[in-house]
């Protein structure tokens, strides 16, 4: 028995090394699938009421690949020339970058007594730099070419899953029978479920954000409020760590736009106000208890996924979580994993219910008392 249970740990770890590397190797190829999957369950409620109103479902689908397809033109389109627009409607941004940077760091140097940076040199450091980044531009000409593809690809994969999700759906039922069609079926539910819940959770938390942003900027008198509250909500579909992102690029952009440097400290702490609520009392309501996943895994999907797959495995990794919690919870062998995605101690939940027993109990026996 203890060699049976050690071959099936080793297999497990085996499958897990495997599927790993397939991830790395075949990310041209899966990353598109998977926005295009995430993106086909957000619009699935469309497709269906097309349908229902007579259209064909290829029709139907290029369609709503269309629509998708404009959504994603127009938020980019406005999201860069609004960005070119601040920059050339603020001449000096660059300049000031470069003397904040270089007083940051002279301020540095006089504190702790160390000598590492010489204005005049800069010439001959950037010199220095260009002849050793040779290596690393070319890898963010690599990255851009594969988000380029992955662009270019996702609207293509979003129209096949749209337009052949019957083909699963009868795989399975010619396949299996029983037992195992049940099982199959379970997972299926649980893990659609899932992430619908995920993405609609994030919808509404993403334009939560952007009205609370907007409105902390427009009181301070911030100009190209509307872009940077878009902007925020972007990133905000990064569980913990786009919000973060935007803050900086939001509060640099305010200290170098704006002299008074109170304005500055203001607008940090009604946005730090703002991201506690958000990230203490929206995101675990509309995301984590929707997916019943604690902050722990959360968190930790969101940085395996940027190791394996850079800014979109930190996107797709959280649903993707779901679903693995879908597979395990439907699967009776590893069912007894799935309490470490509980989102919530079971030792409180049932010291909660005592409490709620102890409160509500002996008030139903009281009324019950008074009706006899």
């Amino acid at each position: 028995m203890e060699q049976i249970h050690n071959s099936k740990v080793l297999q497990n770890l085996l499958i897990g090394v495997i599927l790993i590397a397939v991830m790395i190797f075949a990310s041209t190829w899966l990353i598109p699938v998977s926005w295009a999957f995430l993106f086909a369950c957000l619009l699935y409620p469309v497709c269906t009421f097309l349908e229902r109103k007579g259209l064909n479902r290829t029709i139907t689908s290029i369609l709503v690949t269309m629509l998708f397809c404009v959504l994603m033109f127009f938020t980019l389109y406005f999201l860069i020339t609004q960005a070119l627009v601040i920059i050339q409607t603020n001449d000096n941004v660059l300049h000031k970058i470069k003397e904040g940077i270089e007083s940051s760091i002279l301020y540095l140097q006089s504190k702790s007594g160390l000598h590492f940076y010489e204005p005049n040199s800069l010439k001959e450091s950037l010199s220095n730099m260009l002849k050793n980044g040779i290596g690393l531009l070319s890898l963010q000409l690599s990255s851009v070419g594969t988000n380029i593809l992955t662009l270019a690809l996702t609207p293509v994969f979003l129209f096949f899953i749209l337009n052949l999700r019957g083909l699963i759906k009868d795989f399975y039922q010619k396949n299996y029978k029983g037992e195992d069609l049940e099982t199959i079926q379970n997972f299926i539910t649980k893990s659609l479920t899932s992430v619908k819940n995920y993405l609609w959770g994030t919808m509404i938390l993403t334009l939560v954000t952007a009205v609370m942003t907007y409105i902390i900027l427009m009181l301070f008198g911030i100009k190209s409020a509307l872009f940077f509250s878009i902007f925020l909500a972007v990133l905000n579909i990064i569980p913990y760590i786009g919000n973060l992102i935007a803050y900086v690029g939001i509060l640099s952009f305010v200290w170098i736009t704006k002299e008074s440097g109170s304005t500055v400290i203001y607008i940090t702490v009604c946005l730090y106000f703002s991201n506690m609520i958000q990230e203490n009392i929206l995101r675990p309501k509309l995301v984590g208890d929707k997916m019943e996943i604690n902050a722990f895994l959360v968190l930790s999907a969101v940085m395996l996924g940027a190791i394996i797959w850079g800014v979109s495995g930190m996107v797709l990794f959280v649903p993707f979580l779901g679903i693995a919690k879908a597979l395990i919870e439907s699967n009776p062998e590893w069912n007894k994993y799935a309490i470490l995605f509980a989102s919530e101690d079971p030792e409180k939940k049932t010291a909660f219910k005592k409490i709620q027993q102890k409160i509500i109990h002996p008030k139903l026996k009281q009324h019950n008392a008074s009706q006899i």
